[in-house]
């Protein structure tokens, strides 16, 4: 079982805590929340909805499968990240996007290919580790 200590990753978006990221069976899910008024899911929690200002929100399991909507490869960031990096938008169902890290060779990413939520290996040597990663999930032209 995946255990996670607050934060998750240092210095990062603190409202990004172990109850965004939820050990399931199969791995791991975002949780995120559904507005009880109008229907709205959001990643990450909010306290309110953008779409009516309702404060009534109960977490929601958001789905692990997505499409990539775009990427981009970070050259230069902040210690103790080790770069290059992939980060991207995922949508999922439900019209949530999720900005994300992104696995695997960017060369081989596309615009609408199928991926998939996993929780990112840990790194050993002391530098900074998403929480989770999106990777595709088929190969194109294979």
């Amino acid at each position: 079982m995946i255990e996670f200590d607050t934060p998750l990753v240092p210095g990062a978006n603190a409202r990004l805590s172990p109850d965004h990221l939820r050990p399931t069976a199969a791995g791991v899910a975002l949780v995120g929340q559904r507005c009880q008024d109008c229907g709205r899911t959001l990643f990450p929690k909010t306290g309110i909805c953008p779409g009516c200002r309702s404060e009534n929100l109960a977490d929601a399991e958001l789905p692990a499968q997505g499409t990539l909507y775009s990427w981009s490869v970070v050259y230069a960031a902040p210690k103790p990240w080790r770069t290059p990096y992939t980060i991207g938008y995922v949508d999922l169902a439900g019209d949530v996007r999720v900005f994300s890290h992104i696995a695997g060779d960017p060369a081989t990413l596309r615009v609408g290919m199928p991926v998939a939520l996993s929780a990112a290996p840990e790194a050993d040597d002391g530098a900074a580790a998403a929480p989770f990663v999106f990777q595709p999930t088929a190969k194109e032209n294979a």
